[in-house]
């Protein structure tokens, strides 16, 4: 018998006796592997390193832990893992249909977002509230509803006001849980009049118009496009949204990581519904669009940039779907795919200024009620004074 297991033979000796002894019997034989060598001897195991983190069981138990959170209890993780792993298989199927310009536009966002998260941690370190929405979730989503048609430049400046915008929300207006990227997006698209939407056909052909488009050139036909194509997204579009198979996914992890607002999705369906019945539109085809419910499942039915009233939930989720179908209508000019787009922008940036306004009309009693309640202890204080100054004896 060698000396490794002639030591763990003798530890398990020691268990049965009573004292202290046995605590420290027992730890030292739970350090033993199962050949008897004992972790913390010289030389364990043999032909290994000891130091090697492939082999260090701190790091194999918090992979271990990460893991079990992520299967089985996803909503204890953080809400910026949570949200990246949401825009994982959007930006995949981005970028297996787009190829090389989808490869260059995520460059540039995750350059953008990682580059404002250190200047953010370096600047106002400890400042910034906890959790915070990352600067790279920003940059992704507004580089997502870009065409791969748009200049880099243009993407480049998306980025980088996305990434802006949340650092300086986040720092300053925490309460506004709005998506910056999907404002830059907006602010951009006004700006350089329609820049960002230049969509290119993945497939190669010469007609680079996007499902909606197309439907309004040809009005007679209400399956303009193939329904299986809108579905796996291999179709004009922006570069992260196309694909309704990827965007259900990511839907479906923030349903089970309860991140989801069911009641606001269910009422974006529900006021989409209302065009589409007034009309009587294909509900396959009006429906079946990647961009539509990357902005009303992904941005808008996200519970942390929803109101805190419950009543107001619904409304905004019934209003937003309604507005983003019904601007599809010749009579409201006949927009495209960018109406949802723009309605959930319009619809964060309302429900932002309403928080903003009771905000600062909340600050304002409190600085009133303030400063009455010092102008009252002041008058308190000088009749005190006046009560217990001493008669003066030259008075008299």
């Amino acid at each position: 018998m060698d000396g490794g297991n002639a030591s763990a033979f003798a530890a398990m000796a020691a268990i049965n006796r009573v004292g202290p002894t046995a605590k420290v019997a027992r730890r030292r034989l739970e350090s033993c592997d199962k050949r008897g060598y004992f972790i913390d001897a010289p030389g364990w195991p043999p032909g290994r390193d000891q130091g090697s983190i492939a082999y260090n069981p701190l790091v194999l138990a918090r992979v271990a832990s990460w893991l079990d959170r992520a299967a089985f209890s996803p909503d204890t993780l953080p809400d910026d893992l949570v949200i990246g792993m949401a825009l994982t298989p959007p930006v995949i199927a981005g970028l297996v249909i787009f190829k090389l310009p989808a490869v260059e536009m995520l460059a540039i966002a995750l350059i953008a977002g990682i580059a404002a998260q250190l200047v953010s941690r370096l600047l106002w370190r400890g400042l910034i509230p906890k959790p915070e929405t990352s600067p790279i979730i920003a940059a992704v989503v507004g580089i997502a509803l870009i065409g791969v048609g748009a200049p880099l430049l243009i993407s480049g400046e998306v980025a980088v006001l996305a990434v802006v915008l949340e650092v300086l929300r986040a720092r300053y207006t925490p309460a506004v849980r709005a998506q910056a990227g999907l404002f830059a997006w907006a602010v951009i698209t006004l700006a350089s009049r329609g820049a960002t939407m230049a969509w290119v056909n993945p497939n190669g052909g010469t007609n680079n118009a996007e499902p909606i488009a197309i439907w309004h050139l040809l009005p007679s036909d209400p399956m303009p496009v193939e329904p299986v194509h809108l579905y796996v997204g291999s179709e004009p579009g922006p570069v992260f949204a196309t694909s309704l198979l990827a965007i259900a996914v990511g839907i479906a992890w923030l349903a089970y990581a309860r991140r989801l607002s069911p009641v606001v999705a269910l009422c974006f369906l529900l006021g989409a519904l209302v065009p589409i019945a007034v009309y009587h539109w294909d509900f396959v085809f009006q429906l079946d669009n990647g961009p539509l419910w990357f902005v009303g499942g992904l941005i808008l039915s996200d519970r942390r940039s929803l109101p805190s009233s419950w009543a107001a939930r619904p409304i905004l989720g019934f209003v937003a779907g309604a507005i983003s179908l019904g601007l599809r209508s010749p009579v409201y000019g006949s927009r495209g795919l960018e109406a949802a787009l723009f309605t959930v922008a319009g619809a964060q940036a309302l429900v932002g200024l309403i928080v903003v306004v009771i905000w600062a009309v909340r600050n304002t009693t409190r600085r009133r009620e303030r400063a009455r309640l010092l102008r009252r202890r002041d008058e308190q204080l000088r009749a005190i004074n006046r009560t217990e100054e001493p008669a003066d004896p030259t008075a008299a």
